[in-house]
């Protein structure tokens, strides 16, 4: 009977098809180990495609071990079929496949990184060390010591379910002279050289026919999915292929892999968003696979009106109908001035531990943009800000505290390294790249080619998703708003948040020539290294929330959905009192006046700070 467990679906690019060459290559002597030799370089890229830029390969047509390799290895590895030790780093749910499939990585350098990363938890192992502990074990790894064997068991594997000891004799009667009689050294020799070459183990499993049901439920998946079906008419069939190695097969059924759809606690993690549960949909007999596209997947919300909903300005239809950024960009006086920032209809800017503030940018018109940062990580309260604007949050990381909602279903990230902390994927991260004019952590950046790329390669839709987008955020005013007729108005031609954000020292001077707010960082203008121009807003918020430190690092949360706290408006160099309310991750957040109305915006962008309870700004 076929278990059940999620299959993890390749990912999902663009353009045109090409044919995977696969086969094994033949056994060397006894416990040997050379499998899956024939492997897609970029050469065959080149004579098929006529680039060698894999941002530009479906791979509806790799097996789910090239697209990780494909994905991750450094571009000074390209088209070789060693994995390095920082690709392993970067994907390492796909570990055990990756080792599983054949190819090469030392174990000497497998082991020291262990033995250095648990020592720098203070020996206290987490999911991430016991994975890579656990594939020192491998029977795969090359190099690795001589296994301890069983009747059953192959370093502490059972491989009771595919293996009997009379049987796999029987089958190869050439063993007798050799291994004879002996159940440790038959399934010995069943997992270092019978597994690759697709020998049955036993009467109950054919590898086979479990191998043929599995490609069968991937390439159903592939053509059921939204990525290959924009490839358009006259696309080939993809190559609807689970992995060119028996080895991959065997592993998924004893489930060697199930580190890669499990949490700590060894529970479903449900958040995966490229989850395919391949093993129902054959048990099933389903025909509808629409269950095997990526949970990502949404239906378009078509947004009609030509007025921006974040600026009321007007815009295209196009634009109206673009998902927007959410851009994660810091505050630190060395990587000054960012790049595109000044594209941002809404900036957050909310404290951090450490002491210091960091800002995320609400972006609708990023198509253009050819470098976009620099990039720092993520922190749980930023999710919770962004989800409001339906955006793709583009990110370098993150905390621990993000896990369960980074990743969760209705979540699109792209992050140049594990979504949180030392877990969960890096979607996306091959497209991120750094620059020579700063040094690390200030460089990293990403393009608008680059995150369209990405998109495409993780099934996320550039369009607005429905029941996520909302269309009405701010209250905005018909004509010009003054304040004069709003409670408690007070003269604001300076705003001084010095006492909200110590280190960035974030401050507006009022341009009545413009009618707008100059924003300042670090004792002078805030600009946009894209072209020079100090950023400005037409409207300020200052935003006082409950928060509280989570732990010794220091690390903070903020009460982002709440009804009960208060704030300053600012706009045409006047201020007011207001209250805010927010109801729920996708709902807008809301803001009222001392009379209870809800404010009127002015069109143009508006800046958001998000002060700590008991942080006040202080203005004229």
């Amino acid at each position: 009977m076929i278990k059940k467990r999620a299959f993890r679906a390749g990912f999902c690019l663009m353009l045109t098809v090409f044919t995977l060459l696969g086969g094994f290559s033949p056994r060397k002597a006894f416990g040997a180990v050379v499998r899956n030799s024939k492997f897609t370089t970029t050469a065959e890229m080149m004579n098929k495609l006529g680039t060698t830029d894999p941002g530009t390969w479906n791979p509806s047509y790799l097996t789910e071990v090239e697209n990780t390799y494909w994905t991750f290895a450094p571009a000074n590895m390209l088209g070789s079929k060693e994995i390095t030790l920082d690709m392993a780093k970067n994907n390492y749910r796909n570990l055990e496949m990756l080792l599983d499939n054949g190819y090469t990585m030392s174990y000497d350098t497998l082991s020291a990184y262990c033995a250095e990363y648990l020592q720098k938890k203070n020996g206290e192992p987490d999911s991430f060390y016991t994975i890579m502990h656990n594939c020192l074990g491998n029977p795969y790894l090359i190099g690795r010591p001589a296994a301890t064997v069983t009747a059953t068991t192959y370093n502490g594997r059972d491989y009771s379910q595919v293996f009997d000891a009379a049987f796999y004799l029987a089958q190869h009667p050439e063993l007798s002279a050799t291994v004879g009689n002996n159940p440790p050294e038959l399934l010995r020799h069943f997992v270092e050289t019978g597994i690759g070459n697709g020998y049955a183990g036993n009467a109950a499993f054919n590898v086979q026919n479990y191998a043929a049901g599995i490609d069968s439920a991937v390439l159903q998946s592939q053509l059921s999915s939204a990525p290959y079906k924009a490839l358009g008419a006259g696309k080939s069939a993809p190559v609807g292929k689970y992995s060119y190695s028996w080895a991959n097969y065997y592993g998924r059924y004893l489930n060697h892999y199930t580190a890669g759809a499990m949490t700590e606690a060894g529970t479903k993690q449900t958040g995966d968003n490229t989850d395919m549960d391949i093993d129902s949909m054959m048990a099933d007999g389903a025909e509808d696979n629409s269950a095997a596209i990526p949970k990502t997947v949404a239906a378009t919300y078509t947004e009609n009106s030509l007025k921006s909903v974040y600026t009321n300005e007007p815009v295209t239809k196009d634009r109206a109908n673009l998902r927007p950024l959410a851009v994660m960009m810091p505050t630190d006086k060395a990587a000054q001035p960012s790049f595109g920032i000044s594209y941002a209809d809404i900036l957050y800017e909310i404290m951090e531990e450490g002491g210091i503030s960091r800002q995320m940018a609400i972006i609708p018109n990023w198509t253009g943009l050819s470098r976009i940062g620099n990039l720092r990580s993520c922190r749980l309260y930023y999710i919770y800000a962004a989800k409001e604007w339906d955006p793709i949050l583009i990110h370098f990381g993150g905390v621990a505290y993000m896990k369960g909602v980074i990743n969760g279903a209705d979540m699109n990230n792209i992050s140049g390294t594990y979504e949180y902390g030392v877990g969960g994927k890096a979607p996306g991260a091959g497209y991120f790249f750094r620059s020579s004019d700063r040094t690390a952590p200030h460089n990293a950046y990403i393009s608008a080619s680059g995150i369209q790329k990405a998109c495409i390669q993780q099934g996320y839709s550039t369009s607005l998703r429905s029941g996520y987008y909302n269309p009405r955020h701010f209250n905005f005013a018909e004509e010009t708003n003054d304040l004069s007729s709003a409670p408690g108005v007070m003269n604001a031609t300076t705003i001084d948040l010095s006492d909200v954000f110590p280190y960035s020292g974030s401050s507006f001077s009022y341009d009545a020539s413009q009618g707008v707010f100059l924003k300042n960082i670090h004792g002078k203008a805030q600009t946009d290294a894209v072209n020079g121009r100090q950023i400005s807003f037409a409207n300020v918020i200052v935003q006082s929330t409950k928060w509280s430190q989570l732990d010794k690092k220091g690390y903070l949360g903020f009460n982002m959905i709440d009804s009960s706290e208060d704030g300053y408006y600012f706009t045409k160099g006047k201020g007011i009192h207001i209250t805010w309310k927010k109801t729920g991750d996708y709902s807008p957040t809301r803001y009222y006046d001392d009379a209870g109305n809800e404010i009127k915006l002015n069109t143009g962008k508006t800046y958001i700070g998000v002060a700590q309870k008991g942080r006040k700004p202080k203005f004229n």
